[in-house]
């Protein structure tokens, strides 16, 4: 038996080789063997292969963006592409039916966030998915680049093939049969190799064209993925050596190690058989495919997005592979050479002469490259469903011949081999007719300008206008800063857009906690945010979002002296703002600035009011009745009072028996209030400073500074008192201002000052608490201020400003954001502007500013000065005219710019948000009681489902408006009560209909 076996298995393998020879097996077309290094694969004839991933472009793309992206691909290329032995695939490929699958993939991070957060959101999540889906496609761009053995001179491919096989003797390499072949690789390419792709994707990257070299395991993932899709999960990962070798039985004859070797890369790149239907027609797994090819070329030269935006009414999924090869004019020797002999006997042959004739002047004379090109395009359809791909065969035909008029077919003799043509990497060697053309023609119609996010993941999902998916991610790694600033008229999609980012914050990937995230707001746009966050928050943790609109009366007083608990004195941060705000209510009217030595003297009356309600001053004395809370659990844990017992030995002990919250409300009453300040003006230690300096009024400095104090806490009552309003544990809050900041008249604009400094104080004080500050805080409070600091750091945290216009003359609002902007990195804050043009924000804020949002054009003044200060290019300063606009269907388009560790990226987006979600956002008095309403009878994602149903543009304000004019014709007045009474009906019909078939879509009339 041991004699026979080595001719059996001799036999084996002669009849394996000519199988392979005649391609009987699908493995038989792939070249590819394994694994060379990080990045670059090997084929079986020793090449060397590199894919380069393409996301695309990070510039708009016009006429001028167009002609230096294609001079850069060209200048790059054809060095290389001069010399023989050197090839490039460009892959691209459109499919509408996988992107549910990408959208999903994308969201992944936001999907888990939420669930380990605990926020119901599926519904939320499986709208975006199937809503997306209507408007959007998977796409796919790769260059992948050859180094072939000819690249080499003869000697020096007689002597890597001398080595290769003295190191096979020497070692007594025995063949690899059914498993990778370890030394296939030619050494002497390496160093080529690696220059021709460095220098390629360094090219890329200087025309803003965005590109990742893949390690190989990406790169084999990428071609299995096109080969079979539906066969690959997204976690599926390649074996190449190095990895662990797998446990495996094959039969190898002698000594042959082949089951104790990494399996063949052929058959990891394509899993399952393939099936010839007929001559045109195969199905590999659940799909069936038909190749097609460009037989002649365009008569005229037209760019690839003229073919692209020819497929897109069709919505046929197809690919595309432009396989360019160098030594064209050695593909043409032969017919040159018998055209020349034989143009005399026809026109044709001369017309042939003279062509290569002209290939041949362009590759000598200039520095073009003439290569050899070959376009394989493919189109598939659901198996059984034949009828559907020649259709799509035919339309994607259709559109390829109107691409400057070139010659398509479909039949190639070889099935396989023609889709095997148009996959990924997996040959080098395609059945499509050659052409040979100048480098410059090719490069032109390549697919390289489709736009680029810089986030392989966000939560925040947009797409270009024509369908490409763009995540976006606030606050990532991909920016060093995160300073937002937003404009448009009213009614653009600010709001809604601003809630969806806030939100995506919310559902950051890796986060353990809820964000800080703290909106001022005049309105009640981010209340649906709110709602939203409370509603599918669990029991418990309802209480992290809150929505609060302050008014101006004693219950929603604010003490802008409280300090951290248990902290005698305010923080650098905390004193800052102190003296900025003291400085702000002692400015008189109509003034942009402080008379001279009011800002220094706040400084030292901010210092003398802590001293002296500190422990060694003349701390506020304990009342027994003010809190009723604290007074019963000072009972309860026995604490001793006394006539002597101040409000800070009240809070220690509160403290120290467990009672944090409590200390907190005793420590309120230990703080020093504004009216203190008025006082504390004339003691000694301010006097002998500033008891002779003058106002501009005449009158001593000191008196002009308490008379203006005096007046500031008998004008705001909510700086009047201790404070009584607390936000608590909330980590997103929004403060509605809509009650105290108003607008007309010099004391309007004080007013609106003070109150945007304020809710800054309120909801951003802890935002810039760090670990040096521990040193100054009392002992026994050390210790949790330190786990407090640590979960502060590491929070993600975010202030917006809306209607930012409202602080054009709050010039101490302006100065404190800008000290927000200039420091939110080193604290790990977001700063968001949001306001109605371009010339609410100060040119440095521009400055500072790392994305931009321009939501509304405007008119044309506005749009020349936003391409001025941003550095729009003529193709972004005309999109932004003829683009841009308010919410439509399909969503609302909007001209962004972002600042990205690899550079400026500017784009046209569209924000694209189902009718559950734009329900969710909705901030209108009709559609928010209408909401809240049935939030309670439903719950909130069964009533979104259901107002999204009914509602699909996510309003119900038409219907009332309607309603309401139908009434005025019948009675002649409107009143608000008929506003809510046709609300209150609107919620009856709902629940009626509800009730009577729960998937209702339409309302009876």
């Amino acid at each position: 038996m041991s004699i026979i076996d080595p001719v059996l298995d001799g036999i084996d393998s002669l009849l394996a080789w000519f199988s392979t020879e005649i391609k009987q097996t699908t493995e038989s077309y792939c070249d590819l063997e394994t694994a060379d290094d990080a990045h670059t694969l090997v084929a079986r004839d020793g090449s060397l292969v590199s894919v380069i991933r393409v996301f695309g472009v990070t510039r708009l793309i016009g006429t001028d963006e167009f002609d230096m992206i294609h001079r850069g691909l060209t200048q790059s290329l054809q060095a290389t592409l001069k010399r023989p032995g050197h090839a490039v695939q460009v892959y691209f490929c459109y499919d509408r039916a996988t992107v549910k699958a990408e959208i999903d993939d994308i969201l992944t991070p936001a999907k888990q966030t939420a669930k380990r957060l605990k926020l119901e959101l599926d519904d939320l999540f499986k709208e975006r998915i199937d809503y997306l889906s209507k408007y959007c496609a998977h796409e796919e761009l790769y260059f992948v680049l050859w180094t072939r053995p000819y690249s080499l001179n003869g000697e020096q491919l007689k002597r890597a093939q001398k080595d290769k096989l003295k190191t096979i003797r020497e070692n007594k390499i025995r063949p690899f049969i059914n498993a990778q072949n370890l030394i296939a690789a030619i050494p002497d390419l390496r160093e080529s190799h690696h220059s021709f792709v460095r220098s390629l994707v360094n090219d890329l990257t200087a025309v803003y064209v965005y590109c990742q070299r893949l390690l190989v395991h990406e790169s084999v993932f990428a071609m299995r993925y096109s080969a079979d899709p539906e066969f690959t999960d997204k976690d599926w990962r390649p074996l190449l050596p190095g990895d662990k070798i797998p446990v495996r039985e094959v039969k190898s004859p002698g000594n042959e190690l082949s089951g104790l070797m990494w399996p063949p890369l052929a058959r990891q790149i394509f899993p399952r058989d393939a099936v010839n239907l007929d001559l045109r027609t195969i199905r590999v797994g659940d799909r069936i495919y038909t190749p097609l090819f460009i037989d002649l070329f365009p008569q005229e030269l037209k760019s690839f997005m003229a073919l692209f935006s020819r497929t897109l009414p069709t919505q046929v999924p197809w690919r595309i592979s432009f396989l360019i090869e160098s030594g064209g004019l050695a593909a043409l020797s032969f017919k040159s050479a018998m055209s020349a002999i034989l143009s005399w006997t026809s026109s044709q042959n001369a017309l042939v002469h003279d062509a290569v004739k002209l290939l041949r002047q362009i590759d000598v004379n200039t520095d073009d490259a003439v290569v050899r090109l070959q376009v394989s395009l493919a189109t598939w359809a659901p198996e059984n469903n034949i009828r559907l791909l020649r259709t799509r065969t035919a339309e994607l035909a259709k559109a390829v011949e109107g691409w400057g008029s070139c010659e398509v077919s479909e039949v190639c003799g070889d099935v396989f081999a023609g889709i095997s043509s148009s996959l990924l990497g997996y040959s080098a060697n395609s059945v499509a007719t050659p052409s040979v053309a100048p480098l410059s023609d090719v490069v032109y119609m390549l697919p390289f300008v489709r736009p680029a996010s810089a986030w392989i993941y966000g939560a925040v999902l947009l797409r270009s206008p024509d369908g490409k998916l763009w995540p976006y991610q606030p606050g990532s790694a991909q920016q060093t800063t995160w300073i937002d600033l937003m404009y448009a008229r009213p009614g653009s999609g600010k709001s809604v857009l601003s809630n969806a980012i806030n939100l995506a914050l919310c559902l950051s990937g890796g986060i353990q906690r809820l964000p800080r995230i703290a909106i001022i707001d005049v309105g009640p746009s981010s209340s649906g945010l709110i709602s939203l966050l409370k509603e599918a928050l669990p029991l418990g943790s309802k209480h992290f979002a809150a929505y609060h609109r302050l008014r101006m009366t004693p219950d929603y007083a604010i003490n802008p002296f409280d300090t951290q608990l248990g902290c005698r004195y305010p923080t650098p941060q905390e004193r800052g703002f102190l003296v900025n705000f003291i400085t702000l209510l002692a400015t008189p009217l109509g003034a942009e600035r402080p008379y001279d030595g009011v800002s220094d003297m706040a400084g030292l009356i901010v210092d003398e009011l802590y001293k002296y309600l500190a422990d060694d001053g003349k701390p506020h004395l304990y009342t027994n009745g003010i809190e009723v809370l604290v007074d019963d659990i000072l009972t309860e844990i026995g604490f001793v009072l006394d006539e002597h017992t101040t409000w800070w030995e009240v809070t220690d002990a509160l403290f120290l028996a467990g009672f944090h919250h409590e200390a907190l409300m005793a420590q309120r009453f230990a703080m020093p209030l504004l009216a203190d300040a008025a006082a504390i003006v004339r003691t000694q230690a301010v006097e002998d400073l500033y008891g002779l300096v003058k106002a501009p009024t005449g009158e001593p400095l000191i008196q002009a500074f308490g008379r203006m104090i005096s007046s500031a806490v008998r004008e705001y009552p909510i700086l009047s008192g201790i404070t009584r309003f607390d936000i608590g544990d909330s980590r997103i809050v929004s403060l509605d201002l809509d009650e105290v900041a108003k607008s007309g008249g010099e004391a309007a604009d004080r007013q609106t000052a003070v109150m945007y400094m304020l809710a800054r104080y309120v909801l951003g004080r802890s935002f810039y608490l760090t670990e040096d500050i521990l040193s100054d805080i009392p002992d026994v409070y050390r210790e949790y201020h330190r786990k407090y600091i640590a979960e502060i750091r590491e929070d993600p945290k975010r202030l917006v400003y809306d209607e930012f216009h409202r602080t054009s003359k709050a010039r101490a609002v302006r100065d404190q954001v800008i000290l927000d902007m200039r420091e939110g990195r080193k604290w790990n804050v977001q700063i968001a502007l949001i306001s109605q043009a371009l010339e609410d924000f100060d040119p440095l804020m521009v400055e500072f500013a790392t994305s931009i949002f321009i939501m509304d054009a405007g008119p044309e003044q506005s749009i020349k000065r936003s391409t001025e200060i941003f550095g729009l290019s003529e193709t972004a300063r005309l999109a932004l005219k003829t683009r841009v606009h308010g919410p439509r269907e399909g969503g609302a388009t909007f001209l962004a710019q972002f600042a990205t560790k690899n550079g400026m990226n500017t784009q046209l987006l569209t924000s694209t948000l189902g009718p559950v979600e734009l329900w969710a956002f909705s901030t209108t008095a009709e559609d928010a009681q209408i909401r809240n309403k049935l939030y309670a009878k439903l719950g909130p994602a069964e009533a979104r489902r259901v107002l999204a149903n009914l509602f699909p543009n996510g309003s119900v304000k038409a219907l009332v408006e309607t309603r309401l004019a139908t009434m005025k014709e019948a009675k002649g007045l409107i009143e608000e009560a008929n506003t809510l009474s046709i609300v209150d009906s609107l919620i009856e019909e709902i629940l009626k209909a509800y009730g009577s078939n729960p998937d209702v879509k339409k309302l009876p009339t």
